[in-house]
């Protein structure tokens, strides 16, 4: 059971759904709920550079920006008692894609800490893949 005291590694479904519900923000263009799941000094790392939780929600502001994603391959780590490190592998594909079809892959660290009563993403950082056809 998943407690603020501690990280048990059964909770990997836990951090994984939380994870998903970030995903589906972007899915569905929801800036509340992004907004809801990023701490206020969030710290992203992508192919473009740095970004922080205004720049992520930024990214919303015309609405969706992917289309489907899949989440496999996901690992936990205890970071400390209220801090995990939930790092996976995802295809995505993104509303703005030229060739609609064509996934991409990702892996992706994101580090969830408890704050204030809740989990909040504090970072993440994407790494992309090669998608082999």
């Amino acid at each position: 059971m998943l407690t603020s005291e501690g990280i048990l590694q059964q909770d990997l479904n836990f951090f994984v759904s939380l994870e998903k519900q970030v995903w589906e923000a972007l899915k569905n263009g929801d800036t509340c709920a992004d907004s809801d799941l990023l701490s206020d000094d969030f710290l992203g790392v992508y192919e473009s550079g740095l970004s922080t939780k205004e720049d992520h929600l930024a990214q919303l502001k015309d609405g969706p920006v992917v289309l489907d994603y899949k989440i496999r391959q996901a690992k936990l780590l205890q970071l400390g008692p209220k801090i995990a490190s939930l790092t996976y592998s995802a295809t995505v594909i993104f509303v703005k894609n030229e060739t609609q079809d064509t996934q991409n892959l990702y892996y992706i660290t994101s580090i969830w800490a408890y704050r204030h009563n809740k989990w909040v993403n504090i970072f993440s950082q994407d790494t992309k893949g090669n998608v082999h056809k």
